[in-house]
């Protein structure tokens, strides 16, 4: 008797812990993105013999960028939106990267 009734309470807690979970890791309700108008696409580029690294070194710049221009907020590459990267090579063992995007931000409403 005394097993069936640990299993019973630990079946429960099981229950509750996955009935609970995904309140712990949601975000508000009305949380969400921002982004800036379909005109404001921002571009940088990066130059390496690694197309991967150049890309790495583009996107860095394009957070710069943003960073400077709207602030902090905006600069993440993560969540930006309509992300392009075109890459070619440069000559001279090189490729050259080009990203582009447009910035948003991270909102509770």
């Amino acid at each position: 008797m005394k097993n069936s009734t640990k299993t019973i309470k630990i079946v429960g807690l099981f229950g509750l812990a996955m009935a609970v979970a995904p309140l712990l890791t949601a975000g508000p309700a009305s949380a969400g993105y921002a982004c800036k108008g379909s005109h404001s696409y921002a571009s940088a580029a990066g130059v390496h013999p690694s197309a991967p690294t150049a890309t790495h070194i583009a996107q860095k710049r394009w957070q710069g960028k943003m960073k400077n221009q709207y602030g902090l907020a905006w600069s993440v590459w993560a969540i930006a939106k309509g992300k392009q990267v075109q890459c070619v090579n440069a000559g001279g063992n090189q490729k050259t990267c080009v990203v582009k995007a447009r910035p948003c931000k991270y909102v509770v409403g």
